[in-house]
């Protein structure tokens, strides 16, 4: 659900963001479209990535990527920065939509694998629901920028679960 967080949490400070970092609508619109396509061209490469090596090192590497670029996006210093690490956390963010999917249909088939693979699909289709009033309530208390330290320290915690 990191990918759909980090899409959704932060729609309710477009606003603010743009006030802050001193960029018009549509440059600051920018940053969530880049964010779209990373997200979704890196999906395109992931899958035969993860096919390929494993589905570990592909789920590692992109939680680092995703990490770096909620960093990145927390500390830009103005719109161009921030488009430029929305990019690298799409990217990021594509292994967390691809590579699950691809471990259920690896580890289970049948009634196992439509029971998990709607549970993933649950978890998908909540979050959009979920994140803007959670981002809401963060950026009213603690600003735009924290809604990216929330969804770093949430692939820091995945990238944990992940480990163990």
């Amino acid at each position: 659900a990191i990918g759909p967080f980090a899409i959704d949490m932060y729609l309710p400070a477009l606003p603010s963001i743009g006030h802050d970092l001193h960029a018009g609508t549509a440059a600051v619109q920018m940053s969530l479209l880049i964010f779209f396509l990373s997200m979704g061209f890196g999906q395109i490469v992931v899958g035969p990535i993860s096919d390929m090596v494993g589905r570990k090192a592909p789920l590692y590497a992109g939680l680092a990527l995703f990490m770096v670029g909620g960093v990145g996006s927390a500390m830009a210093p103005n719109i161009e920065w921030l488009i430029a690490f929305r990019f690298l956390q799409g990217l990021g963010a594509s292994a967390g939509m691809a590579v699950p999917r691809a471990i259920v249909r690896d580890l289970h088939t049948g009634n196992e694998a439509a029971k998990l693979m709607s549970l993933l699909m649950l978890v998908f289709s909540v979050s959009p629901i979920l994140a803007p009033l959670t981002g809401s309530q963060i950026i009213e208390s603690f600003g735009w920028r924290a809604v990216f330290w929330t969804v770093t320290g949430a692939a820091a915690l995945a990238t944990i679960l992940l480990a163990t």
